[in-house]
């Protein structure tokens, strides 16, 4: 994980109650630490910044465009 990287709550991280408001929702690193409780800084998108740990957390995974076929 890295900054610029979009992520959602992991399954454990879903079971938390402080971070029910991120639930359902997606984010973007925009900081991370090498020390402390809670080192990776999350900017959720209509909820605002939120500090975590590494395991409530999972990377969005990305989409593939179907190509057209004719």
């Amino acid at each position: 994980m890295k900054v610029g990287d979009l992520v959602e709550l992991s399954a454990s991280g879903q079971k938390i109650v402080f971070l029910e408001r991120a639930q359902n929702k997606t984010g973007i690193v925009v900081d991370m630490f090498d020390r402390g409780m809670y080192p990776i800084i999350i900017f959720w998108f209509g909820v605002g910044k939120i500090s975590h740990r590494r395991p409530t957390l999972k990377l969005v995974k990305k989409t593939q465009k179907k190509q057209k076929t004719s």
